[in-house]
């Protein structure tokens, strides 16, 4: 069966903001125009009880009809959180006939909202006993002209979610089917209304039918549906109007899919590039994103990195306001697997534990919407039926929870016998391991240079700070007669396979530097040494590249994926300097670098920085960002290279207010006088 879509539920909060920012201008104008306005008035100013008052006065008047009276209240009750109510009074819509075409709209917008709540039940029969049946009126209604563009709108979001439960039941060609269907919709409804709103609906569909073929490991027929969401992604971001964050999140999702196709498919350096460029989304720094990063990582078999990621699972449960539900717990699961295979017995005993101690709420809270549920139920025309489905729901329900307990119990004391067995030996390995990494931090640190030019003209310092006993991050210089070469980097990844890599990508730069190329030629050949075969775990490093004539001020610089510097000087009194971005070093061999050149930086300080600086978070997970960067730059008088990068140090200190370092702080300043 296929698991729980995970990226629809921002999908959907998503789709909800664009309907109610958007202005809708049908084609036809509906009798109700003034009993809409009334309750959309009410709405509006979140009075949503006058809004539940209006929709029943005006029904019990005839300006409204049974079709929009529920449909206004399911979807108030809905964003009350009264999912209960939502269903009884969609049901109560399905049980009468429209006798209109426009009640017939509106009928059907009940059929999707009660679709939608059947899939949020993993109901997949009952899902399907609705949906189908509203196959063949929705195809009547999509010929009239005045309402295609509604009706073709729902018909499209009904076919995905039929589609879906129909790979679960194992009816796999006519999930295909309905798959096709939709996206037939999906092109008839764009071409109907060429705005963004429903080129971003088209990606939303796309990206659910991807997710459903790859996870049946269909990955072929999953790259189609993905490359067709590619095109309405492009379309839509050059579109007017779009939201900077709906463009973000849409890319961000198309690429952690690419990455999961591509590695389905074996394309590894193209998946490895589409996660690149996954990370430099905004959306990817979300509690949301880090679940899908962790699928990625478990599916790519890199445990530690995927335990990393659902390192956020706490804090996502809580941003949606999720208790710990028999539903929800595949989340610990996925917590506890990623931390067990990397290895990382404390961890996933402790996701154990948690998770057997919320287990008995988790069943409780089952029964209890099992009993609402079935209080629902009992008013509805086949009470006795329904009744009857629930019991044995509710039977297999706490069948699933007896399973999910007996698997955890016999993991918690496999875990934790082992862990007594072995404590011992582990805590003279933890000495000994803590003593070799307090060495490689003496080592690393030793790599990096802690005195620096004393030359009439210039002013240079750099530190850096690992979030961890050892770290990723580099910075070096060298000097050539009147030429320095700087540079500043940051390696995927931290710990020790970090620190290894950080250490060969600073010999190379000492090297190339030391035959006079030019920076974007060391970036080059840099990439093609670290780019190879031998690069079997997918590193990369993001660097600047500098080399400054100190008489003059000319700087050549390549810029590899790093973070863009602050040039001081200017109508603001400092600048993000305005770069070509290039690819980070590592991953892809053959690619040749671009530089760029300034002619002169005399009398403008440079600083160079890692993201451990700008994305510092405080105990709220809040950042430094770069806006308060600049300020700080703008706002500090030059004294000192070294006083600059101690304020900074000083500042993200007080911001992280306690807080651990998430990330290698790295900061390099120098001025040419």
């Amino acid at each position: 069966m296929i698991r729980k879509l995970y990226f629809l539920i921002p999908f959907i909060a998503i789709c909800v903001l664009a309907i109610t920012s958007c202005d809708k201008k049908p084609s036809y104008v509906p009798k109700t125009t003034l009993a809409d306005s009334l309750i959309s008035a009410a709405t509006s100013v979140q009075d949503l009880d006058r809004a539940i008052f209006l929709c029943d006065s005006l029904l019990e008047t005839g300006d409204i009809s049974i079709f929009r009276n529920c449909y206004m209240k399911g979807s108030i009750y809905t964003r009350t959180g009264r999912p209960r109510d939502a269903e009884a009074i969609l049901k109560r819509a399905l049980a009468e006939t429209p006798e209109n075409t426009y009640d017939s709209l509106f009928y059907f917008q009940c059929v999707k909202a009660m679709v939608e709540y059947t899939r949020q039940k993993n109901d997949d029969e009952g899902l399907l006993r609705i949906a189908l049946p509203a196959y063949e009126g929705l195809n009547t209604l999509v010929s009239r002209p005045e309402y295609a563009t509604e009706a073709y709108d729902i018909l499209a979001e009904i076919l995905q979610y039929v589609g879906m439960s129909q790979f679960n039941l194992g009816l796999t060609t006519e999930a295909e089917k309905s798959f096709e269907k939709c996206y037939d919709c999906i092109q008839k409804v764009r071409a109907l209304d060429t705005s963004w709103k429903h080129d971003y609906y088209a990606t939303v569909f796309l990206f659910n039918i991807a997710i459903s073929y790859s996870y049946k490991d269909d990955y072929p027929t999953a790259e189609k549906y993905l490359n067709y969401a590619e095109a309405a992604t492009k379309d839509m971001a050059s579109k007017e109007n779009v939201p900077a964050f709906v463009t973000d999140m849409s890319w961000s999702t198309y690429y952690i899919n690419r990455a999961m196709i591509c590695h389905g498919l074996g394309k590894q350096k193209e998946a490895d590039q589409a996660f690149a460029e996954f990370k430099r989304t905004q959306f990817s720094k979300t509690s949301t994103a880090k679940i899908h990063e962790g699928e990625y990582m478990m599916r790519a078999k890199r445990y530690a990195q995927a335990a990393d990621a659902y390192a956020i699972v706490y804090q996502y449960l809580a941003e949606y306001g999720s208790e710990i539900t028999l539903d929800n717990m595949e989340y610990l699961i996925k917590k506890f697997t990623a931390n067990y295979k990397a290895g990382r017995n404390d961890s996933a005993l402790s996701v154990a534990a948690y998770t057997f101690e919320h287990l008995d709420s988790a069943i409780i809270h089952q029964k209890k919407n099992q009993a609402l549920e079935l209080a629902t139920i009992y008013q509805t025309q086949q009470k006795d039926a329904e009744i009857a489905e629930q019991r044995n729901s509710l039977l297999q329900t706490r069948v699933v929870a007896l399973l999910v307990a007996i698997v955890l119990l016999t993991v918690f004391f496999i875990v934790y016998s082992l862990l007594r067995r072995r404590a011992a030996r582990m805590k003279a390995a933890q000495q000994r391991i803590e003593g070799e990494l307090q060495i490689a931090r003496d080592i690393q640190m030793s790599m990096v240079p802690h005195t620096f030019p004393h030359r009439e003209g210039l002013d240079m310092y750099a530190s850096m700070t690992p979030a961890k006993e050892v770290g990723g991050d580099l910075y070096g210089y060298l000097i050539r007669d009147h030429m320095l070469y700087f540079a500043v980097g940051d390696v995927s990844g931290k710990g020790v396979p970090a620190s290894l890599f950080m250490a060969q990508a600073t010999r190379l730069f000492q090297t190339m530097a030391d035959q006079g190329m030019l920076p974007a030629e060391i970036c080059t050949r840099m990439n093609k040494v670290l780019g190879g075969e031998d690069n079997v775990n997918g590193m990369f490093v993001t660097m600047f590249v500098g080399m400054l004539n100190m008489d003059t001020g000319h700087l050549h610089f390549c810029n590899a994926g790093h973070n863009p510097p602050v040039i001081g000087g200017g109508e603001h009194h400092g600048d993000f300097l305005e770069i070509i971005p290039n690819a980070p070093i590592g991953l892809w061999p053959d690619l040749d670098y671009e530089g760029e050149e300034i002619d002169t930086i005399k009398g403008r300080p440079l600083f160079i920085y890692t993201d451990g600086l700008n994305e510092a978070e405080d105990p709220e997970l809040r950042q430094f960002g770069d806006e308060r960067l600049l300020s700080i730059l703008r706002n500090t008088h030059f004294d000192t290279a070294q006083q600059v990068i101690e304020t900074l140090a000083a500042d993200v200190e007080t911001h992280r207010n306690g807080a651990e370092p998430n990330d290698d702080l790295t900061m390099m300043c120098l001025k040419v006088i």
